[in-house]
């Protein structure tokens, strides 16, 4: 049994900036890794549990085992084409993986699969050992939150309040919210550095500040898998590294969309590059963003800039 590798290694220094142009092809799909597809983790039939780990060969170190494991997905909308075409991975536990792609790659479908918006018309999704679409709607709010890129806009709510509702999946029918409700409400609202605007109506914050709200929501519901579209959309600079540290430092599994190859090089413990609905590349930044990969994904020359901490990327038609 193999996997594609989904180390937490970032990208080092190995040489000086270089342009090349390969030539872009537009091959059917790959499987991640280069994997043949008889030989990856069949899902389906051998589904991981959170804290089982991959036997080591001798002189190896463990391996984490997955604890979201997604097999053969895929998802066509009624009369149209493919969005998705058999996209498998797996994230370990605690783990960060960013997916990026081109604009219509399927990133944004991917994430709605995942977090059970639509249902995949092939595949399954394992999350700690059990079929995610199997689970009553109330449980598997428990185990994963979602922030979206749109966003309400007035819902008569202050801020507070709406970061309360990301404990809704937590009570019981018509129950008020009790004291460990607020304890991590509060704990929330200072995560995300909302404290000073927690009586505010949430439509008179700046887009920035509804994005760091809508964060705080989902992890008010306490997930064990956090799904983000695009969460630095709107964030200035520093409010872009600050949501990244933080997400990376909360022990939770998260899967992201990031637009930013720079951020996900330095963010991300693996990335997952679609292409045209298809899974191209999946594994360590280094692994997977190389010129010749970002060639087939984006069409555009890439030039990687490796001499800082972490790598620099800048693009040529």
């Amino acid at each position: 049994m193999t996997t594609a590798p989904t180390g937490g290694g970032k990208a080092q220094a190995s040489h000086d900036p270089q342009v090349r142009r390969p030539a872009i092809k537009d091959d059917d799909c790959m499987n991640p890794g280069g994997v043949p597809r008889k030989e990856r983790l069949m899902a389906k039939d051998v589904p991981m549990m959170a804290d089982e780990a991959f036997a080591p060969v001798a002189g190896m170190l463990p391996v984490p085992a997955p604890h979201l494991v997604c097999e053969g997905l895929g998802w066509t909308p009624r009369g149209g084409q493919p969005i998705l075409r058999d996209v498998s991975f797996n994230v370990p536990k605690g783990q960060v993986l960013a997916v990026c792609g081109a604009n219509g790659a399927g990133k944004s479908t991917l994430l709605r699969v995942i977090y059970r918006y639509l249902r995949p018309d092939t595949g399954r999704v394992w999350l700690g050992g059990d079929d995610l679409w199997r689970l009553a709607p109330r449980a598997a709010a428990r185990r994963v939150a979602a922030v979206l890129q749109e966003q309400p806009t007035d819902l008569g709510l202050s801020v507070r309040e709406m970061v309360g509702l990301g404990r809704i999946p937590h009570q019981q029918g018509f129950a008020r919210p009790g004291v460990r409700d607020a304890r991590v409400i509060d704990a929330c609202l200072q995560q995300m550095d909302l404290q000073h605007v927690a009586v505010m109506p949430f439509g008179t914050l700046s887009g920035g500040e509804r994005q760091r709200v809508m964060v705080a929501r989902a992890l008010a519901q306490e997930p064990e898998l956090l799904v983000l579209d695009e969460p630095t959309n709107h964030l200035d600079i520093r409010h872009q590294l600050e949501v990244l540290a933080l997400l990376r430092g909360l022990g939770l599994t998260v899967v992201l969309t990031l637009h930013d190859l720079t951020l996900a090089a330095e963010h991300a413990d693996a990335i997952l590059l679609l292409h045209q609905g298809c899974a191209l590349a999946h594994g360590t930044p280094a692994d997977v963003l190389t010129p010749e990969t970002i060639a087939r994904a984006f069409g555009v020359a890439a030039r990687i800039d490796t001499r800082g901490f972490t790598p620099r990327y800048s693009f040529h038609l």
